[in-house]
């Protein structure tokens, strides 16, 4: 993908399985990354299986590893600091962090829900706010959100994870509005640690099954040529694309649909 060779570009959550493939993906493409996760360890990980899997003749590089916790807004404000000190030539921001909780919003402790919106939705406009002013003077400079089709449509017991992400959208609505170039994508289920994420309350231990998970691999190219194609909206696979028409003709099929995913 040439549209990404020397372009700067910040990847949050870098350590997780969508966020891994971004960075191997984008590496080879011949971007010059800065990579963000909570955990330096998995950062390092990270960085360490983007570099193996390099064979492209134009690799990019690894500008820096920045390790940061997206829940406190003191760290989030560290990480801005820092990315301006290493990459004054930023003109691409994944925000692609994010952690996910199920359950009834009863059943859910207030802490929990407030770390999740901190992380998923604070963040990415806290971040944003921050490095507007490189992005602004950078002529083809874009912001991508790393949504959700449950940001499209809600399903029951993702209550507050639906939330970031319906905000997520709003935001990036809001700035496009604005006039900056930004990207919104939607992935379906995807086998990354949120299909692992803790579940609150009674109920059947919520469990999707294989045949309606998407890897991350082709959601990542999917994501990478929407993104290069600078799409306002982006759909990385048909499982993506029907949830979202589903949802926006038919809404009242999803809640049964629901019980796919419950089981």
């Amino acid at each position: 993908m040439s549209a990404f060779v020397r372009r700067v570009v910040l990847l949050t959550g870098a350590g997780g399985g969508l966020g891994r493939e971004f960075a191997r993906q984008l590496l080879a493409a011949g971007a010059d990354l800065i990579l963000s996760s909570h955990s330096p360890q998995r950062l390092t990980a990270a960085a360490e299986f983007a570099a193996r899997s390099q064979s492209s003749a134009h690799p990019g590089r690894i500008r820096a590893l920045l390790p940061a916790d997206l829940s406190d807004p003191a760290s989030c404000d560290r990480l801005a600091q820092q990315v301006l000190q290493v990459a004054p030539d930023l003109d691409l921001i994944i925000h692609n962090a994010g952690i996910g909780l199920y359950g009834p919003l009863n059943a859910i402790p207030a802490d929990a829900a407030e770390r999740l919106l901190r992380i998923n939705l604070h963040a990415p406009i806290r971040l944003t706010a921050a490095l507007l002013p490189v992005l602004h003077n950078r002529p083809h400079s874009q912001i991508v959100f790393i949504s959700s089709i449950l940001g499209r449509a809600a399903l029951p017991n993702i209550s507050v994870y639906s939330a970031a992400k319906f905000g997520l959208r709003g935001f990036a609505d809001g700035l496009a509005a604005d006039g900056y170039r930004v990207s919104t994508v939607y992935p379906f289920f995807t086998q990354t640690d949120i299909l692992d994420a803790p579940q609150y309350g009674g109920g059947p231990k919520r469990r999707v099954p294989g045949w309606m998970v998407d890897q991350p691999e082709p959601v990542v190219r999917a994501s990478l040529a929407g993104i290069a194609a600078r799409r306002r909206h982006i759909y990385p696979s048909w499982k993506a694309r029907l949830y979202a028409l589903v949802g926006a003709v038919a809404p009242g099929i999803l809640p049964p649909f629901s019980r796919l995913v419950a089981r």
